[in-house]
């Protein structure tokens, strides 16, 4: 369990791409709307979505109560797959610092592609193991605006994949 845990929050960036392009194929095709195109911002660069997403993966691992050596490397290891290395711990320790508020988290998100992408982060973070990591998810859901059908298929998709890592 917790193996595939690590596998998607730390160096499963691979997966956690494959798991998100399917979830944006899916919403692409219920979505009828046109969006722009995302640009990428340069390596030196943290835009504000970047930390937002960030802050989503350090407050998911810490969801439980605390967080670990191992969560934290494997937030590090994700921070150097998205090219921000050398950002990535000034970045976390001010996450670490923040309270847990999925609210302020949820504040600055204007666009619902980027509410989706916050929980996506989160959920793929979370083994839904404690009450406290329920309630986090459900308080993120709620701060986001998310349909509760949408969340549901958001963990039905990563759990499915977790099992299928797993074999």
């Amino acid at each position: 369990k917790y193996g595939t845990s690590a596998l998607l929050a730390g160096g499963g960036a691979v997966a956690g791409t494959v798991l998100w392009n399917k979830y944006q194929q899916k919403m692409r095709a219920q979505n009828t709307s046109a969006q722009a195109p995302e640009t990428a911002a340069a390596p030196a660069e943290v835009d504000p979505r970047s930390v937002r997403l960030i802050t989503a993966l350090v407050f998911a691992a810490k969801s439980d109560g605390h967080i670990d050596d191992h969560e934290r490397a494997n937030i590090e290891t994700q921070l150097r797959a998205a090219n921000i290395d050398v950002q990535a711990r000034v970045l976390i320790d001010q996450a670490l610092a923040q309270p847990l508020d999925p609210q302020r988290l949820a504040e600055g998100i204007i666009d619902p592609q980027e509410a989706l992408e916050i929980y996506y982060v989160s959920c793929a973070v979370i083994d839904i193991d404690h009450f406290m990591e329920r309630s986090y998810l459900n308080a993120l859901g709620d701060a986001l605006a998310l349909p509760k059908d949408v969340r549901a298929d958001i963990e039905q998709d990563i759990q499915s994949q977790k099992q299928a890592l797993s074999v």
